[in-house]
Formats: C-alpha cells, sequence, structure tokens
C-alpha cells in the first residue's frame, strides 16, 4: 500500500503517530479484513472513536494491534 497523502500534506505514516487511521487503512496495513477487525471491535479488544458516522482507529493503537489477539498487551503485564 502506498502512504496517502491528502490535501494538508499528512501522510499516513504520519496519521500512525499522531492521528487516525480508517477501518480500510487498517485492514490495507494489517493484511486483514473487515469482518476481522470488526469481531475485534465487538469483542472489545480493538477500541475505536466515532466521528461522526465513520468509525476511527487511533493511530498508535493500530501500529500495535495485531488482529484476532484478545487484549493489547500492556507494560504492567510484561513487568510480572
Amino acid at each position: 500500500m502506498q502512504l496517502a497523502t491528502t490535501s494538508q500534506g499528512v501522510t499516513l505514516a504520519d496519521r500512525l503517530e499522531h492521528g487516525y487511521v480508517t477501518i480500510e487503512e487498517f485492514c490495507a496495513l494489517k493484511v486483514c479484513g473487515k469482518t476481522q477487525i470488526y469481531e475485534d471491535i465487538k469483542s472489545g479488544a480493538l477500541k475505536v472513536e466515532k466521528h461522526g458516522r465513520s468509525s476511527r482507529i487511533v493511530g498508535p493503537v493500530a501500529k500495535a494491534f495485531r488482529p484476532g489477539q484478545r487484549r493489547l498487551p500492556t507494560p504492567d503485564a510484561n513487568a510480572a
């Protein structure tokens, strides 16, 4: 997937660091289908924010998440 640039000059890479990505962009980045993502959202494993009618995933969460995992690893869990 080529990193897209919007009219403001913000790339997908920038949004992964400091912004939001769409469900479609997330699926393309993680090479998975929408069904898997919506199952992860429904189970509570992946948090989304609603912006009007669209759902957006916070960029840093999108980078760290692996589709199909049940919960994001927490720093406290790794310390124990």
